[in-house]
Protein backbone atom coordinates (compact mmCIF):
# COMPACT_ATOMS: atom_id res chain seq x y z
CA UNK A 1 0.00 0.00 0.00
CA UNK A 2 1.78 3.56 -0.59
CA UNK A 3 1.59 6.80 0.99
CA UNK A 4 -1.70 8.29 -0.02
CA UNK A 5 -3.49 4.83 -0.06
CA UNK A 6 -2.61 4.85 3.47
CA UNK A 7 -3.51 8.12 4.53
CA UNK A 8 -6.32 7.74 2.67
CA UNK A 9 -7.79 4.60 4.67
CA UNK A 10 -7.13 6.15 8.58
CA UNK A 11 -8.36 9.80 7.20
CA UNK A 12 -4.41 10.94 7.49
CA UNK A 13 -3.73 11.26 10.95
CA UNK A 14 -4.15 8.08 12.67
CA UNK A 15 -0.17 6.96 12.42
CA UNK A 16 0.81 10.96 12.46
CA UNK A 17 3.82 11.22 14.92
CA UNK A 18 2.04 13.81 16.81
CA UNK A 19 -0.71 10.88 17.74
CA UNK A 20 1.83 8.37 18.36
CA UNK A 21 3.54 10.65 21.40
CA UNK A 22 -0.31 11.49 22.53
CA UNK A 23 -1.52 7.90 22.67
CA UNK A 24 -5.28 8.85 23.41
CA UNK A 25 -5.52 12.91 22.57
CA UNK A 26 -9.00 13.76 21.30
CA UNK A 27 -10.45 10.15 22.23
CA UNK A 28 -13.88 10.29 23.07
CA UNK A 29 -14.10 7.14 24.88
CA UNK A 30 -14.32 7.10 28.83
CA UNK A 31 -13.80 3.75 30.16
CA UNK A 32 -12.88 0.43 28.59
CA UNK A 33 -15.08 -2.97 29.95
CA UNK A 34 -14.48 -6.48 30.05
CA UNK A 35 -14.85 -9.52 32.32
CA UNK A 36 -11.39 -10.36 34.24
CA UNK A 37 -9.76 -12.56 36.71
CA UNK A 38 -7.85 -11.14 38.63
CA UNK A 39 -4.06 -12.20 40.54
CA UNK A 40 -5.93 -14.25 43.27
CA UNK A 41 -8.55 -16.16 40.53
CA UNK A 42 -11.73 -14.31 41.53
CA UNK A 43 -14.04 -13.52 38.25
CA UNK A 44 -14.75 -9.41 38.02
CA UNK A 45 -16.16 -7.01 35.83
CA UNK A 46 -13.68 -3.84 35.58
CA UNK A 47 -13.64 -0.55 33.82
CA UNK A 48 -10.57 0.88 33.13
CA UNK A 49 -9.21 3.86 31.46
CA UNK A 50 -6.14 3.74 29.36
CA UNK A 51 -4.37 6.85 30.69
CA UNK A 52 -4.95 5.82 34.39
CA UNK A 53 -6.19 2.42 34.99
CA UNK A 54 -9.12 0.42 36.94
CA UNK A 55 -11.77 2.82 37.85
CA UNK A 56 -14.56 -0.15 38.33
CA UNK A 57 -14.70 -3.49 39.73
CA UNK A 58 -16.98 -5.51 40.59
CA UNK A 59 -17.36 -9.15 41.49
CA UNK A 60 -19.07 -11.80 39.42
CA UNK A 61 -20.73 -15.04 40.40
CA UNK A 62 -18.62 -16.97 37.20
CA UNK A 63 -17.02 -16.22 34.20
CA UNK A 64 -18.43 -12.70 32.22
CA UNK A 65 -18.68 -12.59 28.28
CA UNK A 66 -19.56 -9.20 26.80
CA UNK A 67 -21.50 -6.44 27.07
CA UNK A 68 -24.42 -4.18 26.17
CA UNK A 69 -24.03 0.13 26.07
CA UNK A 70 -27.28 1.57 26.71
CA UNK A 71 -27.23 4.45 24.17
CA UNK A 72 -29.07 7.37 25.98
CA UNK A 73 -27.71 6.65 30.07
CA UNK A 74 -24.18 5.56 31.65
CA UNK A 75 -25.52 1.96 31.98
CA UNK A 76 -24.21 -1.34 30.49
CA UNK A 77 -25.27 -5.34 30.95
CA UNK A 78 -22.63 -7.69 31.46
CA UNK A 79 -23.70 -11.31 30.53
CA UNK A 80 -22.09 -13.98 31.66
CA UNK A 81 -20.30 -16.49 29.39
CA UNK A 82 -21.90 -19.35 27.66
CA UNK A 83 -23.74 -21.43 28.93
CA UNK A 84 -23.96 -19.32 31.84
CA UNK A 85 -27.82 -18.04 32.85
CA UNK A 86 -26.79 -14.34 34.96
CA UNK A 87 -26.56 -10.81 33.82
CA UNK A 88 -25.87 -7.88 35.63
CA UNK A 89 -26.59 -4.35 35.28
CA UNK A 90 -24.01 -1.66 36.25
CA UNK A 91 -24.21 2.38 36.68
CA UNK A 92 -21.28 3.03 35.03
CA UNK A 93 -21.23 6.89 37.02
CA UNK A 94 -21.23 5.42 40.89
CA UNK A 95 -19.32 2.15 39.90
CA UNK A 96 -22.26 -0.07 41.37
CA UNK A 97 -25.01 -2.76 39.99
CA UNK A 98 -28.47 -1.72 39.52
CA UNK A 99 -30.27 -5.25 39.05
CA UNK A 100 -29.25 -8.39 38.32
CA UNK A 101 -31.62 -10.65 36.01
CA UNK A 102 -30.90 -14.55 34.59
CA UNK A 103 -32.62 -16.52 31.86
CA UNK A 104 -35.24 -18.68 32.39
CA UNK A 105 -35.01 -21.91 33.56
CA UNK A 106 -34.92 -24.16 30.13
CA UNK A 107 -32.78 -20.93 28.58
CA UNK A 108 -28.77 -19.94 28.59
CA UNK A 109 -27.10 -16.71 27.60
CA UNK A 110 -24.90 -16.57 24.69
CA UNK A 111 -22.95 -13.41 26.64
CA UNK A 112 -24.39 -10.52 23.61
CA UNK A 113 -27.44 -7.90 23.54
CA UNK A 114 -28.31 -5.13 22.43
CA UNK A 115 -30.33 -2.29 24.00
CA UNK A 116 -33.42 -1.11 21.71
CA UNK A 117 -36.79 1.43 21.85
CA UNK A 118 -34.15 3.92 23.58
CA UNK A 119 -33.07 1.81 25.91
CA UNK A 120 -35.85 0.54 27.26
CA UNK A 121 -35.39 -2.43 26.37
CA UNK A 122 -32.70 -5.36 26.65
CA UNK A 123 -32.37 -7.97 23.92
CA UNK A 124 -30.32 -10.79 24.49
CA UNK A 125 -29.02 -13.85 22.33
CA UNK A 126 -30.31 -17.39 24.16
CA UNK A 127 -30.43 -21.02 23.95
CA UNK A 128 -33.88 -22.74 24.19
CA UNK A 129 -31.62 -26.04 24.96
CA UNK A 130 -34.83 -28.06 24.95
CA UNK A 131 -36.09 -27.50 21.22
CA UNK A 132 -32.87 -26.89 19.65
CA UNK A 133 -32.94 -23.45 18.76
CA UNK A 134 -32.00 -19.85 19.16
CA UNK A 135 -34.07 -17.40 20.72
CA UNK A 136 -33.81 -13.80 21.57
CA UNK A 137 -35.22 -12.54 24.67
CA UNK A 138 -36.76 -9.57 25.57
CA UNK A 139 -36.23 -7.50 28.87
CA UNK A 140 -37.98 -4.83 30.04
CA UNK A 141 -34.92 -2.02 31.25
CA UNK A 142 -37.62 0.15 33.25
CA UNK A 143 -38.79 -2.69 35.24
CA UNK A 144 -35.72 -4.53 36.65
CA UNK A 145 -34.89 -6.32 33.52
CA UNK A 146 -37.93 -8.31 33.93
CA UNK A 147 -38.55 -10.68 31.05
CA UNK A 148 -41.63 -9.99 28.93
CA UNK A 149 -41.10 -11.33 25.46
CA UNK A 150 -39.14 -13.24 22.87
CA UNK A 151 -38.34 -13.34 19.12
CA UNK A 152 -37.17 -16.26 17.19
CA UNK A 153 -33.20 -15.38 15.74
CA UNK A 154 -34.55 -17.92 13.00
CA UNK A 155 -31.19 -20.44 13.04
CA UNK A 156 -29.42 -22.42 15.65
CA UNK A 157 -26.47 -21.27 17.96
CA UNK A 158 -27.28 -17.09 17.69
CA UNK A 159 -24.61 -15.93 19.45
CA UNK A 160 -23.79 -12.07 18.74
CA UNK A 161 -26.54 -9.33 17.90
CA UNK A 162 -26.72 -5.96 17.24
CA UNK A 163 -29.16 -2.94 16.54
CA UNK A 164 -29.34 -1.71 13.13
CA UNK A 165 -29.83 2.38 12.72
CA UNK A 166 -33.53 2.03 11.54
CA UNK A 167 -33.46 0.58 15.40
CA UNK A 168 -36.15 -1.72 14.43
CA UNK A 169 -34.04 -4.28 13.04
CA UNK A 170 -31.52 -6.44 14.93
CA UNK A 171 -28.73 -8.36 13.08
CA UNK A 172 -27.97 -12.38 14.46
CA UNK A 173 -24.93 -13.89 13.87
CA UNK A 174 -26.17 -17.75 14.16
CA UNK A 175 -23.15 -19.39 15.06
CA UNK A 176 -24.94 -23.04 13.22
CA UNK A 177 -23.46 -25.39 16.44
CA UNK A 178 -26.28 -26.85 19.03
CA UNK A 179 -25.04 -27.23 22.27
CA UNK A 180 -26.82 -28.40 25.55
CA UNK A 181 -25.87 -26.96 29.03
CA UNK A 182 -25.08 -30.72 30.57
CA UNK A 183 -22.39 -31.17 27.96
CA UNK A 184 -21.00 -27.25 27.24
CA UNK A 185 -18.05 -28.54 25.43
CA UNK A 186 -19.88 -31.01 23.01
CA UNK A 187 -21.15 -29.82 19.23
CA UNK A 188 -23.66 -31.94 18.58
CA UNK A 189 -24.62 -31.05 14.68
CA UNK A 190 -21.11 -30.52 12.97
CA UNK A 191 -22.42 -32.82 9.68
CA UNK A 192 -25.25 -30.82 9.43
CA UNK A 193 -24.54 -27.09 11.08
CA UNK A 194 -25.30 -24.27 9.19
CA UNK A 195 -24.53 -20.69 9.93
CA UNK A 196 -25.88 -17.40 8.59
CA UNK A 197 -26.06 -13.57 9.15
CA UNK A 198 -30.00 -12.84 9.76
CA UNK A 199 -31.88 -9.60 10.15
CA UNK A 200 -34.66 -9.95 12.20
CA UNK A 201 -37.89 -7.25 12.93
CA UNK A 202 -37.19 -6.74 16.61
CA UNK A 203 -41.29 -6.39 16.81
CA UNK A 204 -42.66 -9.85 16.05
CA UNK A 205 -39.34 -11.41 15.12
CA UNK A 206 -40.47 -11.50 11.21
CA UNK A 207 -37.16 -12.61 9.06
CA UNK A 208 -36.04 -9.91 6.81
CA UNK A 209 -33.21 -10.57 5.70
CA UNK A 210 -30.36 -14.64 5.53
CA UNK A 211 -26.98 -14.23 4.22
CA UNK A 212 -25.65 -17.56 3.69
CA UNK A 213 -21.89 -18.71 3.22
CA UNK A 214 -20.30 -20.67 0.11
CA UNK A 215 -21.89 -24.33 -0.07
CA UNK A 216 -17.76 -25.55 0.59
CA UNK A 217 -17.87 -23.53 3.66
CA UNK A 218 -20.35 -25.16 5.49
CA UNK A 219 -18.13 -25.57 8.76
CA UNK A 220 -17.58 -22.27 9.45
CA UNK A 221 -19.39 -20.63 12.31
CA UNK A 222 -20.12 -17.35 12.32
CA UNK A 223 -19.46 -16.07 15.82
CA UNK A 224 -19.04 -12.49 15.98
CA UNK A 225 -20.10 -9.04 14.88
CA UNK A 226 -19.66 -5.13 14.97
CA UNK A 227 -22.09 -2.99 12.93
CA UNK A 228 -20.19 0.67 10.90
CA UNK A 229 -22.84 3.39 11.15
CA UNK A 230 -23.56 2.82 7.65
CA UNK A 231 -24.29 -0.43 8.92
CA UNK A 232 -22.26 -2.29 6.95
CA UNK A 233 -21.69 -5.43 9.35
CA UNK A 234 -18.29 -6.76 9.48
CA UNK A 235 -18.31 -10.86 11.01
CA UNK A 236 -15.57 -12.71 12.56
CA UNK A 237 -15.99 -16.44 12.47
CA UNK A 238 -14.65 -20.04 13.70
CA UNK A 239 -14.02 -22.83 11.51
CA UNK A 240 -15.13 -26.59 12.52
CA UNK A 241 -13.64 -28.50 9.45
CA UNK A 242 -10.53 -30.21 9.40
CA UNK A 243 -7.15 -29.07 10.95
CA UNK A 244 -5.19 -28.64 7.42
CA UNK A 245 -7.78 -26.53 5.45
CA UNK A 246 -7.36 -22.67 5.03
CA UNK A 247 -10.19 -20.70 5.36
CA UNK A 248 -10.86 -17.19 5.70
CA UNK A 249 -12.46 -16.26 9.16
CA UNK A 250 -13.24 -12.49 8.89
CA UNK A 251 -15.92 -10.90 6.05
CA UNK A 252 -18.52 -8.32 5.67
CA UNK A 253 -21.72 -8.00 4.67
CA UNK A 254 -24.83 -5.18 3.94
CA UNK A 255 -28.31 -6.05 3.40
CA UNK A 256 -29.31 -6.46 -0.05
CA UNK A 257 -25.69 -7.64 -1.11
CA UNK A 258 -23.37 -11.03 -0.76
CA UNK A 259 -21.94 -11.68 2.15
CA UNK A 260 -18.18 -11.22 1.19
CA UNK A 261 -15.09 -12.62 2.91
CA UNK A 262 -11.44 -10.92 3.36
CA UNK A 263 -8.59 -12.01 1.58
CA UNK A 264 -5.49 -12.58 3.74
CA UNK A 265 -1.98 -14.73 2.52
CA UNK A 266 -1.99 -18.20 3.79
CA UNK A 267 0.74 -18.09 6.29
CA UNK A 268 -1.69 -15.78 7.87
CA UNK A 269 -4.61 -17.65 7.55
CA UNK A 270 -2.79 -20.94 8.72
CA UNK A 271 -1.66 -18.70 12.06
CA UNK A 272 -5.37 -18.13 12.86
CA UNK A 273 -5.54 -21.56 13.33
CA UNK A 274 -9.25 -21.22 12.43
CA UNK A 275 -10.25 -19.15 15.17
CA UNK A 276 -11.44 -15.08 15.49
CA UNK A 277 -12.26 -13.98 18.90
CA UNK A 278 -13.79 -10.46 18.18
CA UNK A 279 -14.31 -7.78 15.78
CA UNK A 280 -14.45 -4.36 15.66
CA UNK A 281 -14.81 -1.30 13.08
CA UNK A 282 -12.43 1.66 13.97
CA UNK A 283 -13.37 4.96 14.35
CA UNK A 284 -13.56 6.20 10.56
CA UNK A 285 -15.41 2.86 9.66
CA UNK A 286 -12.22 2.07 7.04
CA UNK A 287 -10.32 -0.81 9.82
CA UNK A 288 -11.75 -3.57 10.90
CA UNK A 289 -9.88 -5.59 13.92
CA UNK A 290 -10.46 -8.97 14.19
CA UNK A 291 -8.43 -10.51 17.30
CA UNK A 292 -6.77 -13.92 16.92
CA UNK A 293 -5.76 -15.00 19.87
CA UNK A 294 -4.01 -18.50 19.10
CA UNK A 295 -2.18 -16.61 16.25
CA UNK A 296 -1.46 -14.39 19.54
CA UNK A 297 -2.27 -11.18 17.20
CA UNK A 298 -4.57 -8.78 16.29
CA UNK A 299 -5.48 -8.72 12.75
CA UNK A 300 -6.47 -5.58 10.51
CA UNK A 301 -8.04 -5.20 7.43
CA UNK A 302 -8.87 -2.81 4.62
CA UNK A 303 -12.68 -2.49 5.26
CA UNK A 304 -13.30 -1.38 2.09
CA UNK A 305 -11.32 -3.73 0.00
CA UNK A 306 -11.59 -6.85 2.02
CA UNK A 307 -7.85 -7.25 2.07
CA UNK A 308 -5.47 -7.97 4.89
CA UNK A 309 -3.30 -5.10 5.99
CA UNK A 310 -1.55 -6.36 9.19
CA UNK A 311 -1.15 -8.17 12.60
CA UNK A 312 0.25 -6.90 16.20
CA UNK A 313 1.33 -9.22 18.68
CA UNK A 314 -0.67 -9.66 21.79
CA UNK A 315 -0.39 -13.05 23.44
CA UNK A 316 -3.67 -14.33 23.80
CA UNK A 317 -5.60 -10.98 22.21
CA UNK A 318 -8.99 -11.43 21.78
CA UNK A 319 -11.08 -8.22 23.84
CA UNK A 320 -11.15 -5.24 20.75
CA UNK A 321 -12.79 -2.25 20.66
CA UNK A 322 -12.50 1.05 18.74
CA UNK A 323 -10.48 3.85 20.84
CA UNK A 324 -12.58 6.82 19.14
CA UNK A 325 -9.39 7.95 16.86
CA UNK A 326 -9.18 6.73 13.06
CA UNK A 327 -6.86 3.76 12.98
CA UNK A 328 -6.62 2.96 16.78
CA UNK A 329 -7.68 0.03 18.70
CA UNK A 330 -7.50 -0.79 21.96
CA UNK A 331 -6.91 -4.68 23.05
CA UNK A 332 -7.26 -6.98 26.17
CA UNK A 333 -4.72 -9.97 26.40
CA UNK A 334 -6.25 -13.31 28.22
CA UNK A 335 -2.52 -13.53 29.60
CA UNK A 336 -2.64 -10.11 31.59
CA UNK A 337 -2.53 -6.70 30.22
CA UNK A 338 -4.04 -4.07 27.91
CA UNK A 339 -2.28 -2.79 24.64
CA UNK A 340 -3.58 0.77 22.40
CA UNK A 341 -2.38 -0.32 19.30
CA UNK A 342 -3.06 1.02 15.20
CA UNK A 343 -2.74 -0.05 11.69
CA UNK A 344 0.75 1.19 11.39
CA UNK A 345 1.27 -2.28 13.71
CA UNK A 346 2.26 -0.25 16.51
CA UNK A 347 1.87 -0.94 20.25
CA UNK A 348 1.57 0.54 23.44
CA UNK A 349 1.48 -1.09 26.45
CA UNK A 350 -0.74 0.52 29.44
CA UNK A 351 1.46 0.71 32.31
CA UNK A 352 -0.79 -0.47 35.53
CA UNK A 353 -0.43 -2.99 37.57
CA UNK A 354 -4.27 -4.40 38.18
CA UNK A 355 -4.73 -3.68 33.84
CA UNK A 356 -1.28 -6.11 33.85
CA UNK A 357 -2.30 -8.30 35.88
CA UNK A 358 -5.20 -9.65 35.21
CA UNK A 359 -6.29 -12.20 33.07
CA UNK A 360 -8.87 -10.44 30.86
CA UNK A 361 -11.80 -12.57 29.40
CA UNK A 362 -13.12 -12.46 25.63
CA UNK A 363 -14.77 -8.89 24.54
CA UNK A 364 -14.04 -5.44 25.61
CA UNK A 365 -16.56 -2.90 25.09
CA UNK A 366 -16.01 1.26 24.81
CA UNK A 367 -18.03 3.32 26.62
CA UNK A 368 -18.66 7.26 25.70
CA UNK A 369 -19.68 7.48 29.59
CA UNK A 370 -17.40 8.75 32.59
CA UNK A 371 -16.43 6.61 35.25
CA UNK A 372 -15.62 7.24 38.75
CA UNK A 373 -12.03 9.34 38.74
CA UNK A 374 -8.85 7.71 40.28
CA UNK A 375 -5.51 9.98 40.38
CA UNK A 376 -3.68 9.50 37.01
CA UNK A 377 -1.20 6.39 36.27
CA UNK A 378 0.92 6.03 32.94
CA UNK A 379 0.99 4.35 29.68
CA UNK A 380 4.33 2.42 28.68
CA UNK A 381 5.78 3.60 25.05
CA UNK A 382 4.71 2.00 21.77
CA UNK A 383 6.39 -1.73 21.53
CA UNK A 384 7.03 -1.75 16.91
CA UNK A 385 4.89 -4.04 15.19
CA UNK A 386 5.37 -5.66 12.24
CA UNK A 387 3.68 -2.77 10.28
CA UNK A 388 6.23 -0.02 11.35
CA UNK A 389 9.06 -0.46 9.41
CA UNK A 390 6.78 -0.82 6.15
CA UNK A 391 5.18 2.50 6.81
CA UNK A 392 7.98 4.13 7.60
CA UNK A 393 9.56 3.71 4.16
CA UNK A 394 6.16 4.75 3.11
CA UNK A 395 5.59 7.93 5.11
CA UNK A 396 9.47 9.19 5.36
CA UNK A 397 11.27 10.10 8.76
CA UNK A 398 9.90 11.48 11.35
CA UNK A 399 6.63 8.98 12.12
Amino acid sequence: MDRRALLRLIGGGALAAPAARAAFAGDPVRVYLAARKDAAGLCRVSGFRPEDGLCLDLPLPARGHAFALHPQRPVAVCFARRPGTFAVAIDLLRGSPIARFGSPPDRHFYGHGAYAAGGRLLYASENDFARGRGVIGVYNAGDGYRRVDEVPAHGVGPHEVALLSDRETLVVANGGIATHPDAPGVKRNLPTMASALVYVERRGGRLVERARLPRGLRRLSIRHLCVAGDDRVAIAMQYEGPRGDVVPLVGMHRRGGPLVLFDAPEPVLRSMRHYCGGVAFDASGRVVAASAPRAGAITLWDARRGRYLCSVPVADGSGVAPTGVAGRFLATSGRGGAVVLDAGGRRKAIDDAEVAGSRWDNHLAAAGWPAPPRPPLSIGPFRQGPGVAAMRRLSGPGT
